[in-house]
């Protein structure tokens, strides 16, 4: 929570509107687009689902049924909004990186980290290839975790289990896109960033958590792509980029502060 409070405090100050319009009229576009598209395919998949339930239980047991009735649409809720947060996440960080990429190299100039001189054509190429290996990532783990998910789902009870990691593998997800920038900026692999990621596991999944939880709400998620570079920035700055416990997030922003 702290770090998208911090990155909201951020965006707020003078100098850091630029990056933050223009993405946030290309997501309400993609947002309507995206709204129609899955409100109409949950309400065939709710159906879809529900007919796997024999006639003969249905007539047996028509309390269940509606019991059952219910858990489904819960639970199809939970994984169709998850799937929605990665969607759109996915797409409109494409259109965005450039923006995004300035958003967390203007955050790490502001905190002292000094940048190789490029110019503005070739940090658009730097962070356009960066986007896309991110999603080849995201789409042959996802596909993996996709199909385990499938497996899962025949299984009584543990399919229960599927749309909270399916949550899980969203949140780590991401974590890693927006953290993703201000490593990009600084030259660390996806791999070298994906590794420290791990080694603060508990930090990463809560921040990746917050931000898919303000992606499934509709409306809200409009607004959370600016706030969630920014945070995922400072979460690079503290946890990955300096190791020193003793230095303080909150003072990342006054002149004096020098990040070696």
């Amino acid at each position: 929570m702290q770090y998208l409070l911090q990155g909201f405090q951020v965006l707020i100050k003078p100098g850091y509107r630029r990056f933050i319009l223009i993405p946030l009229m290309a997501n309400l576009v993609l947002f309507v687009a995206l709204t129609i598209f899955m409100v109409g395919l949950f309400n065939d998949s709710v159906g879809w689902m529900l007919g796997f339930v024999p006639d003969w239980l249905i007539a047996w047991a028509p309390g269940f049924f509606g019991f059952l009735d219910g858990l489904m649409f819960v639970l199809t809720s939970i994984l169709f909004l998850v799937i929605y947060g990665l969607s759109f996440s996915a797409i409109s960080n494409v259109f965005a990186a450039p923006f995004n990429g300035m958003l967390a190299e203007k955050i790490q100039r502001e905190a002292g980290l000094d940048f190789p001189e490029v110019t503005t054509s070739q940090m658009i190429t730097r962070t356009l290839s960066r986007e896309f290996k991110k999603l080849i990532y995201f789409i042959w783990y996802g596909l993996w975790v996709a199909l385990f998910l499938f497996i899962l789902s025949y299984v009584p009870l543990f399919n229960l289990l599927v749309p909270f990691l399916a949550f899980l593998w969203g949140a780590w997800c991401l974590a890693i896109q927006y953290m993703d920038y201000a490593a990009d900026s600084q030259g660390q692999t996806f791999v070298a960033l994906r590794t420290d990621a791990k080694k603060t596991l508990l930090d990463t999944m809560g921040f990746g958590s917050l931000v898919t939880g303000l992606l499934m709400v509709p409306v809200v998620n409009i607004f959370v792509m600016p706030v969630a570079v920014a945070g995922g920035t400072l979460l690079w700055l503290k946890k990955v980029h300096v190791t020193d416990e003793n230095f303080n997030i909150e003072s990342v922003f006054n002149k004096d502060t020098k990040i070696s």
